[in-house]
């Protein structure tokens, strides 16, 4: 045995099952098998992708040359990648093609753990664990999410249980079947060294209860750390340069956080967030007491204690080096510590199974309804993952690129602001237009910006938009004004935490606008206009004769200002719809640009385009309409004058050419 004190020979290693339970217990494996299967495999693909997950699928379709410079900037090792390099061609990229691989390793974890389970304890532990795996929403998540998580999960599940066999037989082949394990976990992803450090850790009290050097794991780990060490002098620069971009938590909420995670309670709200985080605790408390006494009951006294440390070990190690690292580099987050979660649920099942026997009608009863909780729970955080939006992984970029698809034109161009892969995968999925990413890097100058936006419409008449916030990008911020000001907008559409615009270029908008020049001034200075009136279009298409327009609904109008002198005041624009009689019948009055660029700001020469929506009252005779256009002082309300070419006042407002006809 693992006690120094009662050592078990090689051929004493007990069969995994025996021939009576054989059939029985195969069959609940291949039951959970199928389960775990199923809840996998449902609404595979019904969420978008997210942001990592459309990284797999950039990275992934490059020559392998191209991935190793990218392995350079990316923080993965390099095993992941080319795996889906084969599979791409075999199966496709759609949604469900790249979670399916994830998805087939997270089938192959439970099942793992069940196993492990069984051999750290007994078949109902196992089965027990494994049930737990197979439900649990977490899992279940990383089982859905194509990236390397599930295989880095299941990689640890099975080296540890290779390990646990090596250090009671002590054969070579099961320490070089470790290390191999423990050599792809590695290649995998680079947390790998929580699976490996508390590993180490449990050799290490082994050799010390058998008072032994454990020659055979010195050999096979150092054979496996130098076939890592051409990666990690390739890789050197990035792991000591990356500085994190994620957190870095108190003690505390290091190690909560991480258990309430792998309770599903990132799919719970308040209080039933706390209700699964209350309930476990008894459970892993009690997992630990029956561990430590397992090895006892069954008479090996060197095993229970083993069994114990092991799995405290495979919890507590990962979640304490994460946050000692996470004081140098920002680098926690619960997703990151899933290597450690099947510790959880053996932890979790293994107080299920030992309370459950002890024949105490009250811990019984406590822990019968700790269970019903937990599960209660579980299957809350599990339907809120399937189906609440709230708590999807992504927002709906299906919906969009299918929305733009839908509503493009031959010639449009779309721009994003952030880098985010997904964009990339679902516009060359549905939409297909020629994508710009503007801003283009971190280091660009606005003037370069403005000229890129400038260079894009020379290229396309009209430009779809995704705006997104980039803090480390902050003249993205910039672009979705910039447009609204130097453009039409012809659609503003939000969906579930994103939204798009549609934007028509300055070329295209003055080929269909209705030309009408007037210029504004200070009455005191008639000869010095600094405001003037380039044109103007009712609607999205323009066109001759009335615009006609509902009565009830909203008028839009586009007006074209340019600055023609220096302005120094913030001034207010007005829209009057009035009858043939001068009588006012609706308006608009705000500051150009819906009040997002003042006059004050505007530099000399500038185009601004202005964009309205006046709503027509229902009460409005049908009939014709003309509209004034004008300016005033928001202060004092004095208005700006109309000015002709020789610089005489003609009045204080504009007439539009083009009548409107509301019916």
């Amino acid at each position: 045995m693992l006690d120094h004190a009662h050592t078990m020979r090689r051929t004493d290693y007990p069969p995994l099952f025996t021939r009576r339970t054989r059939t029985a217990v195969m069959a609940a494996f291949t039951a959970l098998a199928l389960l775990a299967f199923v809840l996998r495999a449902y609404r595979l693909d019904y969420q978008e992708l997210r942001g990592d997950e459309a990284a797999t699928w950039v990275y992934s379709i490059r020559s392998l040359a191209e991935m190793l410079q990218i392995y350079t900037i990316d923080a993965h090792p390099p095993l992941y990648y080319p795996l889906m390099h084969v599979w791409f061609p075999l199966v496709g990229t759609t949604e469900y093609a790249m979670r399916f691989v994830p998805l087939v390793f997270g089938v192959l974890l439970v099942v793992t753990l069940a196993v492990l389970g069984r051999r750290l304890a007994d078949a109902r532990v196992g089965l027990v664990a494994g049930l737990l795996a197979a439900i649990n929403p977490y899992e279940i998540y990383f089982a859905q999410d194509a990236r390397s998580y599930t295989l880095a999960t299941w990689l640890g599940v099975m080296s540890t249980a290779v390990l646990w066999r090596a250090a009671r037989t002590d054969r070579w082949r099961h320490w070089i079947g470790y290390g191999v394990l423990a050599l792809v976990l590695a290649y995998t992803h680079y947390y790998f060294f929580l699976i490996v450090v508390f590993q180490a850790l449990f050799v290490a009290w082994v050799a010390g209860r058998r008072r032994r050097i454990p020659w055979r794991y010195i050999v096979v780990g150092a054979v496996a750390g130098l076939a890592y060490v051409p990666w990690l002098i390739y890789a050197w620069g990035f792991l000591t340069g990356y500085p994190g971009n994620i957190e870095r938590p108190g003690l505390l909420e290091a190690l909560v956080r991480p258990l309430l995670a792998f309770a599903g309670g990132q799919y719970l709200t308040s209080p039933l967030t706390w209700v699964s985080g209350l309930v476990f605790w008894p459970l892993l408390v009690l997992g630990a007491v029956a561990l430590r006494r397992s090895g006892r009951q069954a008479g090996t006294a060197g095993e229970g204690p083993a069994a114990w440390l092991l799995v405290l070990l495979y919890l507590c190690v990962p979640l304490l080096l994460v946050f000692v690292v996470s004081r140098f580099k920002s680098i926690f987050s619960e997703r990151y510590l899933v290597l450690a979660s099947p510790a959880f649920l053996l932890l979790v099942s293994a107080g299920l199974m030992w309370a459950l026997g002890r024949r105490n009608k009250w811990l019984t009863g406590f822990v019968t309804a700790c269970a019903v909780l937990y599960l209660v729970t579980g299957v809350v955080a599990l339907g809120n993952y399937y189906f609440e939006p709230a708590f999807a992984k992504s927002p709906p970029w299906r919906e969009v690129a299918d929305y733009i698809r839908r509503k493009s034109r031959p010639g449009d161009g779309l721009i994003y602001t952030a880098a985010l892969p997904e964009v990339i995968y679902y516009n060359e999925r549905a939409a297909r237009l020629p994508a710009y990413l503007i801003p283009y890097d971190l280091t660009v100058e606005w003037e370069a910006v403005v000229e890129d936006l400038q260079d894009a419409f020379a290229a396309h008449s009209r430009l779809w938009l995704i705006p997104i916030p980039a803090a480390d990008v902050p003249l993205s911020n910039h672009v979705p004004p910039w447009l609204d000001r130097h453009s039409a907008r012809l659609d503003q559409v939000f969906f579930r935490s994103v939204h798009i615009g549609l934007y028509e270029s300055p070329a295209a908008f003055r080929s269909t606008m209705s030309s009408q020049v007037a210029r504004y001034a200070d009455a005191a200075t008639p000869d010095a206009p600094f405001i003037q009136l380039e044109g103007f279009r009712f609607g999205k298409e323009g066109g001759e004769g009335a615009f006609v327009a509902s009565a009830g609904k909203k008028l839009p109008l586009t007006l074209v200002w340019q600055a023609v002198g220096p302005i120094a005041t913030d001034f207010t624009v007005f829209v009057h719809v009035v009858d043939a009689d001068g009588r006012l019948w609706a308006q608009w009055d705000n500051p150009p640009v819906g009040g997002t660029y003042p006059t004050g700001q505007w530099s000399v020469g500038e185009s601004v385009f202005d964009q309205y929506m006046i709503p027509l009252g229902e009460e409005m005779p049908r009939g014709r309409y003309g509209v004034l256009v004008g300016w005033y002082e928001p202060v004092s309300g004095v208005r700006l004058a109309v000015v002709d070419a020789g610089g005489r006042v003609v009045g204080d407002s504009v007439r539009l050419q083009q009548p409107i006809t509301v019916q």
